[in-house]
């Protein structure tokens, strides 16, 4: 009763005000997302070799069934399990690298995927390190945006994507773009995205329809 008293002393005017500074900082936030994927499909386009090589050593582990490991923290870990899913639902062997969980011992025929956008993330040097000094795999691929980082050098192919990451300093009277996409999220929502297409390309390549994919899928019908 008391709730529904104190909203009717609120003015509309201030209501309308409120909610439309609401909405437009959602969209900025939206727009700023949207503007560097338009910046990373430039780059990426300009760096094509490097996405080549990349979807050519996915495909050609997928047809000679290698098995693929992923590795990442957070956020970004969350995205390489999407990323894992679709490899699954292509035909793939895949599995998250983790200390939290058993899985198959990586051999030097398979291919390790890593995903760190500031290329100095702790746990995922700490794994990576591990893995590695257990055995050298036939591909180690890594995704960030700082290519010359301890992470970054340790790939045999490293992909750069833009974005702004933990890592980055706020700039003088930045304040703003960087609440409108706090810490990892534009790389984050950019290698989201890039993940998502060169599974496109990928079953373009492999001939794969969305029902061959979605008899992979543990729901599928």
């Amino acid at each position: 009763m008391v709730l529904k008293e104190e909203l009717k002393k609120k003015k509309p005017a201030e209501e309308h005000e409120k909610n439309g500074k609401t909405k437009q900082y959602l969209f900025d936030s939206m727009k700023l997302i949207v503007e560097n994927i338009n910046k990373n499909i430039n780059h990426l386009s300009d760096n094509w070799k490097f996405t080549k090589s990349f979807i050519d050593i996915i495909y050609e582990g997928i047809k000679i069934k290698r098995h693929f490991f992923l590795l990442a923290s957070g956020r970004s870990a969350m995205i390489l399990q999407c990323f894992a899913t679709r490899l699954v639902h292509l035909g793939g062997k895949a599995y998250m690298v983790s200390n939290l969980q058993s899985i198959p011992a990586m051999k030097k025929k398979d291919i390790l995927i890593v995903l760190s956008g500031s290329g100095t993330t702790s746990v995922v040097q700490s794994l990576l390190g591990s893995y590695v000094n257990s055995v050298i795999p036939h591909a180690i691929i890594v995704i960030t945006s700082y290519p010359d980082t301890t992470i970054g050098r340790m790939g045999d192919l490293t992909i750069k994507l833009l974005g702004r990451t933990k890592r980055d300093q706020v700039a003088k009277g930045n304040e703003l773009e960087a609440i409108l996409t706090p810490e990892g999220t534009a790389f984050e929502q950019v290698a989201f995205t890039y993940l998502d297409a060169v599974i496109a390309e990928l079953a373009l390549r492999l001939k794969k329809t969305n029902k061959d994919m979605s008899k992979k899928h543990s729901q599928g019908t």
